[in-house]
């Protein structure tokens, strides 16, 4: 079934031998990474730490971010002060361990995030549970974006930080197709009628 996708950016999904009919809109996380190791020295940042959510996305992008590096200069600053990996199913206190991890090297301020939206916000809730609202500096991959969520109630623990975002475009003609759509010209979509009861708090 092919698959064209508008926000999968793990770098795995670039293999056209395993992913032959799929496609996507996003770049791969290669170029956020790239862009987060020249924000990282443009910044003078000499040592700083990873965070990621277990799974493709979270290891695939810090990865990306460790390689790009060491590509970029060998000798230039040094990732992976302490490289940290938030389990998927996290036990109780899991984040407040991880934030003690990442105060273990107290120099590594910055710390270079590839996780999802409630793994950012719990993140950020350990670390003012701490008492370590402006100890670290956050630069989070486009999961964190320019979303609310995962700051909302924590704007002075995530003041500071750096984030990443593909650049988009609004597409007119798309935009006017997609608005004109209804039950009744958009029969073919089977989950139509699903998203309809959903967003109109209907019931058909």
């Amino acid at each position: 079934i092919p698959q064209i996708s508008y926000a999968s950016t793990a770098p795995d999904l670039s293999d056209n031998s395993r992913y032959d009919f799929f496609s996507r809109v996003v770049p791969s996380d290669t170029y956020q990474a790239q862009a987060m190791v020249d924000i990282v020295k443009a910044l003078k940042w000499n040592y700083v730490s990873t965070l990621a959510s277990e799974g493709s996305y979270g290891e695939s992008g810090v990865e990306a971010f460790i390689q790009k590096s060491r590509e970029d200069d060998p000798c230039g600053f040094a990732p992976g002060a302490k490289s940290v990996k938030i389990p998927r199913e996290p036990k109780p206190g899991e984040f407040d361990k991880i934030i003690r991890r990442l105060l273990e090297t107290s120099h590594a301020r910055a710390v270079i995030i590839f996780a999802n939206e409630d793994d950012i916000r719990r993140v950020l809730e350990a670390a003012k549970r701490a008492n370590q609202t402006g100890h670290f500096i956050w630069m989070g991959s486009d999961s964190w974006g320019s979303k609310i969520s995962p700051v909302l109630h924590l704007e002075e623990v995530a003041e500071g930080s750096v984030t990443i975002l593909p650049k988009r475009v609004s597409v007119k003609g798309f935009d006017r197709y997609f608005s004109s759509r209804t039950l009744d010209n958009n029969r073919r979509n089977i989950w139509f009628a699903e998203f309809w009861e959903e967003n109109f708090h209907c019931k058909l």
